[in-house]
């Protein structure tokens, strides 16, 4: 019996030609790598409101807690509102949450509570004077500011909503200041 191994008969290829083989599978594998590695680079911006596809935008939304959404919005208003998402629900139930969410729709809020009020109001309620400059006053804007109202305050408490047409004239101020200074030196004398 020959120590010798025939090549002939063994399923697999020789050494010399394995080389070949391992550049191709290298190739190949290189190419879907770089493919995972282009796609986990979409996923890490999907998760970034100013990155994320328009269309991808309610599903982060919603990721994020937004109860309602409105696809009339403008790309701005929604990006800005799941921008801000976190801060908002860090903060549900205060003044500041009621003012954050109608500033994103240019409404101005004051908020002041029963105690604050003279005479004072009834315990545990609110009033909310929004002032609104963009557009007019209508049923639906005053429908979409008491959902607004209602996600951010606190559930326990009631309130009275005021709606204000705020106007922002733009004055333009010219002025001219002249003025003059007239010195006359005399000699110094004793």
């Amino acid at each position: 019996m020959s120590d010798a191994i025939d090549d002939s008969d063994t399923p697999f290829q020789p050494l010399h030609q394995g080389s070949a083989l391992q550049t191709q599978l290298q190739t190949l594998i290189g190419q879907e790598l770089t493919t995972l590695e282009q796609g986990a680079d979409v996923v890490a911006t999907l998760w970034q409101p100013a990155h994320c596809p328009l269309a991808l935008l309610p599903w982060l939304a919603w990721s994020q807690g937004i109860k309602e959404w409105d696809e009339s919005w403008p790309e701005a208003i929604k990006r800005q509102l799941v921008a801000d998402s976190y801060q908002q629900h860090q903060y549900l139930g205060t003044r500041f949450a009621i003012t954050n969410a109608l500033a994103h729709f240019d409404m101005g809020a004051q908020i002041s509570e029963w105690f604050e009020h003279q005479p004072m109001s009834e315990p545990g309620t609110f009033r909310v004077d929004v002032y609104v400059s963009h557009r007019g006053i209508d049923l639906p804007l005053i429908k979409e500011t008491r959902k607004l109202i209602d996600r951010a305050k606190r559930k326990s408490v009631d309130y009275n909503l005021h709606m204000n047409l705020q106007a922002k004239p733009v004055v333009e101020l010219n002025s001219i200041h002249c003025s003059s200074s007239m010195t006359t030196i005399y000699p110094y004398t004793h």
